[in-house]
């Protein structure tokens, strides 16, 4: 979906697929792409009607098989060193007819579908679970002071409540609704409770991060805290999402 210039304005898409009759003609370039270094496929959202001023309208999905002769795949090396996002670029790809997904200029509304499964789903809270977890092992293990105790309860309870939260969104969706405005709200919540579990943990253990060495609380911890930046922008930035929320509320 994300583009160099359409990353949260999703509406922005400039990627084009022209219509050949039997055939697609693909350009343009998608970026935050997930895995495309070892994928066999991928999802496309392109632009096949109209300019990228229609924002949600003229709008399109394709499957397309990778690799791809004219298809550039070059990978996006995070802090921590590893490379599992893609810059992919699309050199006029053709593909076949059948490449399209669903209905032509139905984009817009099955991406946001998708989204809704993608932005409620249990890996926008349960990052950073495993820290959790393992902070809990040790506490049980050295003792835990009142402080500690009362932390552990409150991500506790936060982490059960974004379950109940997703679990409803996922209900709504099983029953043929568009749960929009929840999925925005656990997203959001979910994300910023993932950044404030490692900031927590970090504070109440006195814990110091390493990346080599050290336990393996320790490793985690260094993990979490690389990784924490990425939290609130993955599936759409917070801001995005407060005003998908506040939309749906009808105070914006």
């Amino acid at each position: 979906m994300s583009e160099p210039d359409a990353g949260s304005d999703l509406a922005g898409v400039r990627t084009r697929a022209t219509d050949n009759g039997d055939s697609w003609t693909i350009s343009g370039t998608k970026v935050w792409t997930t895995g495309a270094h070892i994928a066999h496929a991928m999802v496309l959202l392109a632009r096949t009607d109209g300019t990228a001023d229609d924002r949600q309208q003229g709008l399109s999905q394709f499957v397309v098989d990778l690799p791809h002769p004219d298809i550039e795949i070059r990978p996006i090396r995070s802090i921590d060193g590893q490379a599992h996002f893609n810059e992919v670029v699309f050199h006029d790809a053709v593909v076949d007819s059948s490449a399209l997904l669903g209905r032509r200029g139905h984009g817009w509304q099955q991406v946001m579908s998708e989204l809704a499964f993608e932005r409620s789903g249990p890996e926008r809270y349960l990052t950073t679970l495993p820290l959790l977890r393992a902070w809990t092992g040790h506490l049980r293990e050295q003792g835990a002071t009142a402080n500690q105790r009362v932390t552990l309860g409150r991500l506790t309870a936060q982490a059960w409540a974004l379950r109940q939260m997703s679990l409803q969104v996922a209900r709504e969706l099983s029953a043929g609704g568009q749960p929009d405005v929840l999925a925005a709200m656990v997203k959001d919540l979910g994300s910023t409770f993932e950044g404030d579990l490692v900031t927590a943990v970090r504070d109440a253990s006195g814990i110091v991060p390493r990346r080599e060495g050290g336990t393996h609380l320790e490793r985690l911890l260094a993990q979490s805290v690389l990784h924490t930046p990425a939290f609130t922008l993955r599936g759409g930035t917070n801001e995005i999402l407060r005003g998908i929320v506040a939309r749906g509320l009808g105070i914006r």
